[in-house]
C-alpha cells in the first residue's frame, strides 16, 4: 500500500524541506496518511518533527505558539496553517481527556504509540518515502479494522472520547471494530462519562457528515453502553423501533441537523425532553436546537388525501415554507410515500398564498389606520383572522380585499367569533 506522494500538496512538502534543510527530522502523521492511503479527501496535514518548539519558530518566519505545552506549533507557509508538533510521549491522564505532562524528543515510534488507533499512528516522510508502522496499521487498513494502539482499556482509559471516536471511525470509514477493541469499551464508559458535551457533539457531527452509514456509530454506541449515557432516553426504546431508527438515519442526507432529527424521531414525535438533552448534554447552538425541535414538532406528516386545500395552508403555516421540504425529506427517509403531498405543496408555495401574517399585503400599521385602534393585542388577532380568510380563499390575499374584510375581521375578534 505505497503513499502517493504526488497528492501531497507542495507547500507540505516545503515545510518538511524547511525542518530538513534546518538538521531536523519531519514526518507527515495520523488520519492524513490513512485518508492518503484510502484514497480519501485530506482536509487536514498534521506533521511531526524531531525540532522543538522553540526550534520550529526560529525555522520559520511566521509561526503561532497553539499548543506549545503539548510541543505544538502552527506554522503558517502560503497563506494555510499547518500544526507541527515535536515528537513527543505523553504521561498519566488523570482527567480523563489530557495527558498531565508530556515528554518532547522521544523517537517517531514512541510518538506513535501514544496515538488511538493503528490505523491513524502511521507515519510518513515525504523526503525520504519511508514508512514508520509499529503498530501494523497498514495491515489494519487492508483488514478494514479499527483497533487500538496497544492495550484498548488503557487508551479509552487515557481519552474517554476515544470510545466515542472507534464508533465515529467505524461509521466514516466503514470498517469493524476489532474485538478486543470493542470488549474494552463497557469497561471505559466511567472515563467516557467525563467527556464535555462539546467534545461529544462534535463526533457525533462528524458521524452524521461524513458517514454513508452512520447507523454504524449508532448501533455499536448502543450495544456497547455509550448511547445509553450520552442519551438515556434510548433505554427506553425497542427493537422494532431502534431498528426503524437506523434505517431511517442512514436513509437521510448526511447533514448534521437532519441526521440528528432522524435518529431522535422514535423517542417521540415530538420528543418533549429534545430541547432540553441537545442544551445540556450536546451544547448544541440555539439553530441547530430550533431546527431540529421544530422538525421533531412536524414530522408526522398528514396523508394527501386527509387535506383540503385550506388544510393544507393551514398545514404549511404551522411547518413553515423553510422547514417543509425537510419534514418531507424525513418522513420519506422514514418510510412514508409523500409524493402527493410534496406535489401539492409545491404548487401552493409557487402560488405564492401567504402563510404567515407577516406575507400578508397589510400590516399592523395598515389595521390600526383603517380601524382607528391604538396597539394592543387585538391588531395581532386581527390579522390573524386575515390569514385565516386567505388560507380559505387566496383570491383575498389583495391588499383591496384585505382592507376590505377589515371590520369583519374585527368584529370577529371583539365578538369572540369562530
Amino acid at each position: 500500500m505505497p503513499v502517493d506522494v504526488s497528492q501531497i500538496p507542495i507547500p507540505v512538502l516545503e515545510v518538511c524541506t524547511g525542518l530538513v534543510d534546518a538538521g531536523f527530522r519531519a514526518w507527515i502523521v495520523g488520519g492524513c496518511i490513512r485518508d492518503l492511503l484510502m484514497g480519501r479527501p485530506v482536509s487536514d496535514w498534521d506533521l511531526a518533527t524531531s525540532a522543538l518548539p522553540e526550534e520550529v519558530q526560529r525555522t520559520f518566519r511566521r509561526t503561532f505558539p497553539t499548543g506549545i505545552e503539548h510541543g505544538t506549533v502552527t506554522v503558517l507557509h502560503r497563506g494555510e496553517r499547518y500544526e507541527v508538533t515535536t515528537l513527543r510521549g505523553d504521561g498519566e491522564y488523570s482527567d480523563g481527556r489530557r495527558p498531565d505532562a508530556v515528554q518532547l524528543g522521544v523517537s517517531i515510534e514512541e510518538d506513535l504509540s501514544r496515538r488511538d488507533f493503528t490505523v491513524n499512528a502511521i507515519a510518513f516522510d515525504p523526503l525520504t518515502s519511508d514508512v514508520v508502522d509499529p503498530w501494523a496499521g497498514l495491515a489494519d487498513l487492508e483488514a478494514r479494522l479499527i483497533r487500538a494502539v496497544g492495550d484498548p482499556a488503557e487508551r479509552f482509559g487515557e481519552d474517554g472520547l476515544r470510545v466515542l471516536r472507534a464508533a465515529r471511525f467505524a461509521a466514516t470509514l466503514g470498517f469493524e471494530l476489532h474485538p478486543d477493541t470493542r470488549a474494552a469499551i463497557p469497561g471505559s464508559l466511567g472515563t467516557f462519562a467525563k467527556v464535555t458535551p462539546e467534545r461529544v457533539h462534535e463526533e457525533w457531527r462528524k458521524a452524521f457528515e461524513k458517514s454513508a452509514e452512520p447507523s454504524r456509530a449508532l448501533a455499536i454506541m448502543r450495544d456497547t453502553g455509550i448511547l445509553q449515557i450520552t442519551c438515556p432516553a434510548f433505554t427506553s426504546i425497542d427493537e422494532a423501533a431502534w431498528r426503524a431508527t437506523l434505517a431511517r438515519v442512514d436513509r437521510t442526507p448526511p447533514e448534521h441537523e437532519l441526521r440528528m432529527t432522524a435518529t431522535l424521531i422514535d423517542l417521540g414525535a415530538p420528543w418533549e425532553g429534545a430541547d432540553v438533552w441537545l442544551r445540556e448534554r450536546m451544547r448544541a447552538s440555539n439553530h441547530e436546537r430550533k431546527r431540529v425541535v421544530h422538525l421533531l414538532e412536524h414530522v408526522r406528516v398528514p396523508a394527501s388525501e386527509s387535506l383540503d386545500d385550506p388544510a393544507l395552508r393551514r398545514w404549511l403555516a404551522k411547518v413553515e415554507a423553510r422547514w417543509v421540504y425537510d419534514v418531507l425529506l424525513l418522513a420519506r427517509a422514514g418510510g412514508a410515500d409523500v409524493d402527493a403531498l410534496e406535489a401539492r405543496v409545491r404548487a401552493e408555495l409557487d402560488a405564492g398564498t401567504p402563510l404567515s401574517t407577516g406575507e400578508l399585503a397589510v400590516n399592523g400599521k395598515d389595521v390600526m389606520r383603517a380601524l382607528d385602534i391604538p396597539p394592543s393585542r387585538k391588531v395581532g388577532e386581527v390579522l390573524g383572522r386575515l390569514l385565516e380568510r386567505v388560507h380559505e380563499d387566496p383570491t383575498l390575499a389583495t391588499r383591496e380585499a384585505l382592507l376590505a374584510a377589515l371590520p369583519a375581521a374585527y368584529r370577529d375578534v371583539t365578538e369572540g367569533t369562530a
